[in-house]
């Protein structure tokens, strides 16, 4: 349930296993261009298993090199550099998110997946032995039987609601907005840029074609500033957060309130199990989201390399179990640095962040700390 990037990325590596998958989606437009589209190194060899890396390089994919970070007055502070290894790509790699989402769904239809799109209803039943979903569109209705169900629906999942799922959230206090836009000086190898200003973190993100997305937290009273002000006001105020920043192209992109969320593993009749957001949603601050829904993708894949089509409860049941512990056990700590980091992020009133500023310093200093920074930014080791 759910063909974004969670439930296409699942169907993606899943294809050529000989398993019946069918994707299911209500929604009608493309995915969130705000959303992450960044890949780490670790994961680009993943990527290429499942048959999608070349495509993403065919879209226009691009390499960036590292994260530099800035202080208040707009001097640069350290570069945490791309991990340097012979086992993995010395770079990051980047495409708009909606480019990612078609990759990996062409992929998936074009290893069997069934794609039903632009469902207008749905609903889900339990059989004795199957899960039943019945579909309406354009006013045609259509029956699907499966044995394991997977919801992929986002945040707001629908399937966690009909499971009746338990769920732990925690809603910042402060919405990220983004813009997007062209920087002036905008040559040499690109780079994710951090900039802690004098009361919030902005980050610079790489986009394809030489552009940049803008994100930064915002109160609730300064929305309505953000979305209505033009183009020339909205880069002065770019520029007075950080000296020397210029764009000759800028514009509002969108808002949205950052969620962190976990839900409640599925231990009723049959078999089901959430991914992506609708089970992990993080906050954006360390662009973790994306690449963690890739790891658990793999990962669900791995525990059913060899299950033969025509497969029972009784048959996965194992399986899901250890899928399920292994989850728990690589979500655990990237969900609590993340937090951390959303925490961090969450504020208004960072005072150029002192404490952070040391720290990056400290970096700067010493090559071992750096590379150990890089190392895990490159979600190196698996």
């Amino acid at each position: 349930m759910g063909a974004g990037i969670a439930g296409a990325a699942l169907a993606a590596a899943l294809a050529g296993q000989g398993l019946s998958v069918a994707l299911l989606e209500r929604r009608t437009g493309p995915l969130d261009t705000a959303r992450g589209d960044h890949i780490q190194p670790a994961l680009l060899p993943v990527l290429k298993r499942w048959g999608v890396l070349d495509s993403m390089l065919a879209e226009g994919a691009e390499w960036r090199q590292g994260t530099r970070w800035f202080d208040r007055e707009g001097q640069h502070i350290v570069t945490v550099p791309a991990i340097q290894t012979t086992d993995l790509p010395n770079g990051f790699l980047f495409l708009n998110h909606e480019r990612i989402g078609n990759v990996l769904l062409q992929r998936a239809v074009q290893g069997g997946s069934h794609y039903f799109p632009e469902l207008e209803r749905w609903h889900l039943e339990r059989r004795d032995n199957c899960w039943r979903l019945l579909m309406a569109k354009a006013g045609s209705r259509q029956i699907l039987d499966c044995t394991l169900l997977i919801g992929a629906d986002g945040t707001a999942s629908r399937v966690r609601t009909e499971l009746g799922l338990g769920l732990e959230r925690h809603s910042y206090k402060h919405p990220i907005a983004i813009l997007y836009g062209r920087q002036r000086h905008g040559t040499g190898p690109r780079t994710l840029d951090v900039h802690l200003t004098r009361d919030r973190i902005l980050s610079l993100i790489p986009r394809t074609g030489g552009l940049t997305k803008i994100g930064f937290p915002v109160d609730h009273s300064e929305l309505a500033q953000w979305r209505d002000q033009p183009a020339a006001t909205l880069a002065r105020q770019l520029e007075a957060w950080c000296p020397g920043l210029e764009f000759e192209q800028l514009e509002f992109g969108s808002i949205y309130p950052p969620l962190s969320q976990r839900t409640s593993a599925y231990n009723g009749p049959g078999q089901a199990l959430l991914i992506g957001d609708a089970s992990h949603a993080m906050h954006p601050a360390r662009s973790m989201g994306m690449n963690t829904c890739f790891r658990i993708a793999d990962q669900l894949a791995g525990q059913l390399a060899g299950v033969d089509s025509g497969f029972s409860d009784r048959d996965i049941a194992p399986l899901i179990a250890d899928f399920e512990t292994e989850t728990q056990r690589t979500l655990t700590p990237l969900l609590a640095e993340n937090h951390a980091a959303g925490l961090q992020m969450d504020t208004l009133s960072g005072n150029g962040f002192p404490a952070l500023v040391d720290q990056l310093r400290a970096a700067a200093g010493n090559e071992q700390v750096s590379q150990a920074m890089a190392t895990k930014a490159s979600g190196w080791p698996l």
